[in-house]
């Protein structure tokens, strides 16, 4: 037994050592939650940095600094702390077992992650690699359901006289897409369990190209963090507009060139350029549509080629090669085939009212 001076009596209060090293633990327990390191804590707490880490690893396994009583047979939730589990995953479908038991804690629940996977399952959520996709206003749904609609009955021949075209990037250190989210089957695409995607920012290369039902048009790899009016006409000049050209020609097809809402897209200097060299795109492109723009699934192919080349892809110039190459492998008959599958897009936003899509 220690004995500790209480400052309110002046007789001593009598506190065991399991009482000190009980409050020890969760001193631990609430300062790891505020991101201190383990070097940290053991000075505050006072207490050497190998307990610390096996206080640490208590708390990983079971939600609890406390030791953890084996009963021979899983610790069981009542049905109110399992409504609670429930809650906690739908209001945040991205949270970690770890974090569950944290919070399961708080209401002396204290399992092990085991445990906790299975108690999980038993509600039907899984994990899952999360979803990329837009963030979707009202606005977006309302215009991406009218884009669809008027164009659900095109002829396959119709969409073979689109141009698609956009911008991506590609990193040298590959893809970081791996994020989990724990939901229910069937429920990929709604919002709450989708990564949002941004376009612009980060390294690694630019690109922009093209392709219709026919075939690809040209890589473009641009050297820039961005594209304004400039560059972007540069481009549609130098690279797009003697393609452009050549195809139309031989396909004896008047052609849309379809392009997003982007403002160097779209600025007064880019419709002027446009007009001038007689290329007309949609009426309109519905923003945040990129399940509608089957170029995505090119980028998405073009990533895959240059992972599985990953090893010889050290630095930016050989990533630029790399994307060269595999760009020139593109085959027709893929770019037939996504073409093709316009009308399941539609009807795809169809049934979203709007919303994401599995494109």
């Amino acid at each position: 037994m220690s004995a500790q001076i209480s400052k309110d009596c002046t007789r001593p209060l009598i506190i065991s050592e399991d009482e000190t090293k009980e409050s020890k633990a969760w001193g631990v327990f609430y300062l790891l939650r505020t991101h201190h390191t383990i070097r940290e804590i053991a000075d505050l707490v006072g207490l050497n940095r190998s307990t610390v880490q096996a206080i640490k690893t208590k708390i990983d396994d079971y939600g609890s600094p406390l030791p953890h009583k084996q009963t021979g047979r899983p610790l069981k939730i009542n049905e109110r702390t399992e409504r609670h589990l429930n809650r906690i995953i739908r209001e945040d479908p991205f949270t970690s077992y770890k974090e569950i038991n944290v919070e399961l804690a708080k209401l002396d629940v204290f399992v092990s992650i085991e445990t906790l996977r299975s108690y999980v399952d038993r509600l039907d959520f899984k994990s899952y690699r999360a979803a990329h996709k837009p963030r979707l206003t009202a606005r977006h749904r309302k215009s991406r359901l009218r884009w669809a609609k008027e164009h659900l009955n095109w002829t396959e021949d119709q969409w073979r006289s689109v141009v698609w075209s956009d911008e991506s990037r590609f990193c040298v250190e590959g893809s970081k897409r791996g994020k989990r989210v724990l939901r229910k089957e069937g429920e990929r695409y709604d919002e709450r369990n989708i990564i949002p995607t941004v376009k612009w920012g980060g390294g690694g290369a630019m690109v922009w190209g093209c392709f219709w039902g026919g075939g690809f048009g040209p890589l473009e790899i641009i050297d820039t963090s961005s594209v304004d009016q400039e560059k972007y006409i540069n481009i549609l000049a130098n690279r797009f507009h003697p393609w452009f050209t050549n195809v139309t020609a031989h396909q004896e097809r008047d052609f849309i060139f379809q392009e997003d809402g982007a403002s160097c897209h779209t600025g007064g200097y880019a419709r002027w350029w446009k007009e001038t060299h007689q290329i007309r795109g949609f009426e309109y492109w519905p923003a945040q549509s990129p399940d509608l723009n089957p170029i995505e699934h090119v980028w998405n192919a073009l990533e895959r080629r240059i992972e599985r080349k990953r090893s010889s892809v050290k630095n930016l110039e050989q990533l630029k090669v790399a994307l060269r190459e595999e760009w020139e492998r593109m085959d027709d008959e893929f770019a037939d085939r996504l073409v093709r599958s316009m009308k399941r897009r539609c009807e795809a936003v169809i049934k979203a009212k709007g919303g994401a899509t599995e494109y």
